[in-house]
């Protein structure tokens, strides 16, 4: 309520706000109880899924931070998007060579997962670039220029590198996709859920969205939990 009264915050972008805030707090449930996990038998499957987690905060509070959401709590974003992104680094280079040779995944769906991320990409670039080409000509600039920023800086890249990766068959694509689908589950459960808030805020809901961000979330859950299953029995 702060955040709106003094301007920092609008109004349109309460749905996803409030739909970040309940899907971050069950991922931080989910995360504590994988780590918990973790520590009395490591294996790496959980630790895939704990960095997908980590991704997820990693890009809400990063988005808060760019977006510039100065509340009372600002500094507790900041925190949290550094410690996601160093945990990030640190957890992404801690497997060996020797380990990763283990972690394979069936072709077929290894390059399903491939093609999944290159349609995730194809989707959202074009999308965004839509919004931000013609916000940049009028020098206007966009209510969530924070999504530009990340989507199309950093995440798009990242999905589109893994996807190449896992077409190559390179061992350390297999790590990522894990750690990509996670995180892309997560995110778009995010996004559906404010999509389907905004009604709620006075503001029309974009059913064709929805369903897209659904069969994401579904297709993302489904090849997850098909990941897990499958890692580390795969024949190349």
């Amino acid at each position: 309520a702060d955040a709106l009264a003094t301007g920092a915050h609008l109004e349109t972008l309460m749905p996803g706000t409030i739909s970040q805030d309940i899907i971050s707090a069950l991922a931080g449930l989910l995360l504590a109880t994988l780590s918990i996990a973790f520590m009395k038998r490591s294996v790496y499957k959980i630790f895939i899924a704990m960095l997908g987690l980590t991704g997820h905060f990693f890009y809400g509070y990063g988005l808060y931070c760019i977006q510039g959401l100065y509340t009372t709590i600002y500094l507790v974003y900041l925190i949290i998007f550094g410690l996601s992104a160093y945990s990030l680094g640190c957890g992404l280079t801690s497997f060996k060579p020797e380990i990763m040779k283990h972690y394979r995944l069936p072709g077929a769906l290894r390059k399903s997962i491939g093609i999944f991320l290159i349609i995730v990409v194809a989707i959202f670039v074009p999308l965004w670039l839509a919004i931000l080409i013609p916000s940049a000509v009028q020098n206007i600039k966009p209510d969530a220029y924070g999504v530009f920023v990340l989507d199309l800086a950093i995440i798009m890249p990242a999905l589109a590198i893994i996807a190449i990766q896992l077409f190559r068959n390179k061992p350390f694509a297999n790590i990522l996709a894990g750690v990509a689908l996670v995180w892309i589950l997560t995110l778009i459960l995010s996004v559906a859920v404010g999509e389907a808030l905004a009604p709620l805020h006075e503001i029309p809901a974009n059913y064709g969205m929805i369903a897209i961000y659904g069969i994401v979330v579904l297709y993302s859950a489904f090849s997850s939990a098909l990941y897990l299953r499958k890692l580390g029995n795969g024949q190349t």
